[in-house]
């Protein structure tokens, strides 16, 4: 719902962009949305973001928006930021999600660009969202190579493993892929895994702490901050690992408060060894 003062902040923008002043129009809009969400703002900020140079800033906008695949209006303007931002693989999980091909063309950088992009990924000390972001700028080829090998570089953090498969998983890529997890290669098609919060069994480990912290709402918000720890370690093989989630959560929450992991002691240990480490 677009407000009567956004509406007139949206009648100012509009006469900045007609004199040629794309920054005092951004401006505008961007005070619009202060007022509450509207996507018929959304959609004039990132129509302006484009021709301002600014794909990044269009794509963080369009991307919250809660009806990306279901308003056509919505999902045609995603479609033409993915294209400015040359996310060529994001492309490919939209085409999986929806099991059709694009009708707009997106395409990777050049070749020589991947492999600067792949370099600097790799050297990251701390990588952040938009350096990780720039991976949707490869070829297919490149990144399921690329995701290989960090997938078995045990120099590399969980949380840069997870990324990954994910996007693996998104993919619906069909190949068997090799995983590094605890110091021990394991194998794992993306195609038939779960992202790792719609993982059933990361569900209801969550679930069992839910019901055995329900009265300690603090001590919940922390038993989950070590799950997302814990599972993420262990993703996209938990099912190797986890066969009784009650129990392991029974036996994470105790050696949490008293280092006594029960049945699960020893894979813990490992866990929080290779966290640490």
């Amino acid at each position: 719902m677009t407000t009567l003062s956004q509406k007139n902040l949206i009648k100012l923008a509009k006469k900045d962009q007609d004199q040629g002043n794309i920054d005092s129009a951004i401006q505008n809009l961007e005070e619009a949305l202060n007022d509450g969400h509207s996507t018929e703002v959304v959609l004039k900020l990132c129509e302006l973001y484009l021709l301002n140079k600014q794909e990044d800033q269009a794509y963080f906008l369009i991307k919250e928006e809660p009806d990306l695949f279901s308003n056509s209006h919505v999902f045609d303007e995603y479609l033409k930021i993915l294209q400015a931002n040359n996310f060529f693989i994001e492309a490919k999980e939209v085409e999986n999600l929806l099991n059709k091909k694009l009708e707009i063309e997106i395409i990777p950088v050049e070749t020589s660009r991947q492999f600067k992009i792949m370099q600097e990924v790799r050297n990251s000390i701390s990588l952040s969202q938009i350096e990780y972001l720039k991976l949707l700028k490869l070829d297919l080829n490149n990144f399921k190579n690329f995701a290989q090998s960090i997938l078995l570089d045990p120099s590399q953090n969980f949380a840069l493993r997870i990324a990954l498969c994910a996007d693996l998983v998104r993919l619906g890529i069909k190949d068997p892929m090799k995983v590094l997890i605890l110091g021990q290669e394991e194998e794992f098609i993306p195609a038939k895994a779960n992202l790792l919060e719609k993982d059933p069994l990361f569900k209801e480990v969550i679930s069992s702490l839910g019901d055995r912290f329900y009265h300690s709402p603090a001590q919940l918000g922390m038993m989950i901050g070590e799950v997302n720890l814990v599972l993420g370690n262990l993703y996209p093989r938990l099912d190797k690992y986890v066969d009784e989630p009650d129990s392991f959560a029974k036996d994470l929450a105790l050696y949490l408060q008293t280092n006594n992991g029960g049945s699960h002691q020893q894979l813990l240990e490992k866990v929080y060894a290779n966290l640490f480490k």
